[in-house]
């Protein structure tokens, strides 16, 4: 049976909550709503299932939208077209296939200098060299391509990048593979999202691990990732054997001049490196800011379009660039991990049946949080340019998280709670894998 449109984005408001979105469309009789994923197919069963636990029904998107489609919602007023992204996918000769083959050469760039027991320069990439170590490594991209394709800057990165490796891990006395786009990097996404299904955990895998590369001994043994039940243990195995160099994951970023590589949730060395210092609530703007040491605050606010009632989450922005993002799904879990309350996921319906509350909800808020005197509070009511429906939905949801968080007494656990929202934008958490960043 047919619904409305209100109807069809109460229940799209709860689906898409855990998933980056963006509207790229809002006309009268059509809206087009991107979902950017690292893992698309698994993201559109995924979502199909929700709408058919929510009783919505679907087809196939009727225009062309790419080879992979997408998924619409034809409700009694309006089309709903959700349309699935690649992650870093720009087109043709970019994003993903310009991923695909930087992150590959990689693999063999430093399979060459483990091949070869020394630091490496660009004149030991060869089709000989090549060749003889292609027993070392296993990627998704031809090999052709590794040695012709690659610009200057990513050939002097991955020079550096395998020099990096060889010096970390040369005297592990371990022979390894690297791995891009292999079976055993298959193997470990399978066993995490086991785990993850185990745990009914809703976590994209690359805010678990971020790891672009594996780099895997020989005589690694897959039973103690295959054994596990849980999140924590799976974590517990994948840091263990990142310590004792026999699976690593290495998140990969472009090297200038100096590369360096550091490790990344390991639990014994993470000391609080964020501490609570406030919040910034705008009179007039949708969002509120959470304030952390050091410069960091992360902008709570509705990234769905003007005209959305979707898309609330946390963007971290740094002193030098933004760093991350954590939607309202794992923002609540770790709120209610730390026993606090979380944030009410019926924004949207409350502000289609009753914007009048919703407004009064904000107007404490206001009050509170943003030092409005009774005028300018009226002012901004009259102001329907500003207070318009998607800024209702964002505002009442970032003022529910500050009267969450400022309702905190206990200091420390104030601070570890907005230290694990960063932690968790910046895929640096107890929900995640260790790995290392070289860069």
């Amino acid at each position: 049976m047919a619904v409305t449109s209100s109807e069809a984005y109460i229940a799209l408001n709860e689906v898409l909550q855990d998933f980056e979105t963006e509207v790229i469309k809002a006309k009268a009789t059509i809206t087009e709503i991107k979902i950017i994923s690292k893992e698309r197919s698994e993201t559109r069963s995924e979502i199909e299932n929700l709408l058919k636990q929510k009783h919505i029904s679907y087809g196939e998107v009727t225009r062309n939208v790419g080879s992979f489609g997408g998924t619409e919602i034809q409700t009694i007023d309006e089309k709903i077209r959700l349309i699935y992204k690649q992650k870093g996918n720009k087109g043709s000769g970019g994003g993903a296939e310009a991923t695909r083959l930087t992150e590959s050469a990689q693999c063999v760039y430093a399979a060459i200098a483990f091949g070869l027991k020394r630091p490496i320069t660009s004149n030991d990439i060869t089709p000989k060299n090549v060749k003889e170590y292609s027993t070392s490594f296993i990627t998704d991209e031809k090999n052709d391509k590794i040695l012709n394709d690659l610009n200057d800057e990513w050939v002097n990165s991955c020079v550096l990048g395998a020099n990096e490796l060889w010096n970390k891990f040369k005297n592990t006395g371990k022979k390894y593979t690297f791995n891009r786009g292999s079976k055993d990097v298959d193997r470990i996404e399978k066993e995490f999202k086991r785990v993850k299904q185990n745990e009914k955990v809703r976590m994209d895998i690359n805010k678990w691990n971020p790891a672009d590369i594996w780099i895997i001994a020989d005589n690694f043994h897959w039973e103690c990732l295959e054994k596990e039940k849980t999140l924590l243990g799976f974590n517990q195995c994948i840091q263990e054997n990142l310590e004792h160099d026999m699976m690593m994951g290495v998140s990969l970023k472009k090297i200038g001049r100096d590369a360096n590589m550091s490790v990344k949730n390991v639990f014994k060395d993470m000391k609080k490196c964020k501490d609570y210092t406030g919040y910034e609530y705008s009179k007039k703007s949708m969002d509120a800011y959470i304030l952390l040491s050091g410069g960091t605050k992360i902008q709570y606010r509705s990234f769905g379009g003007s005209n959305s009632l979707t898309g609330f989450q946390g963007e971290v922005k740094g002193t030098q660039a933004n760093q991350g993002k954590i939607s309202l799904g794992p923002t609540n879990m770790i709120l209610k991990n730390h026993g606090v309350a979380t944030v009410p996921t019926n924004a949207a319906q409350r502000v289609r049946s009753e914007p009048s509350k919703v407004w009064d909800d904000i107007v404490s808020g206001l009050k509170t949080y943003g030092k409005m005197n009774d005028k300018e509070i009226v002012d901004l009511r009259l102001d329907t340019k500003t207070v318009t429906p998607s800024w209702l939905y964002s505002k009442l949801q970032a003022t529910q998280l500050l009267n969450i968080i400022e309702g905190v007494k206990d200091s420390e656990k104030k601070d570890q709670i907005a230290e694990d929202l960063y932690l968790y934008a910046s895929s640096q958490s107890k929900y995640s894998g260790a790995y290392y960043k070289l860069e």
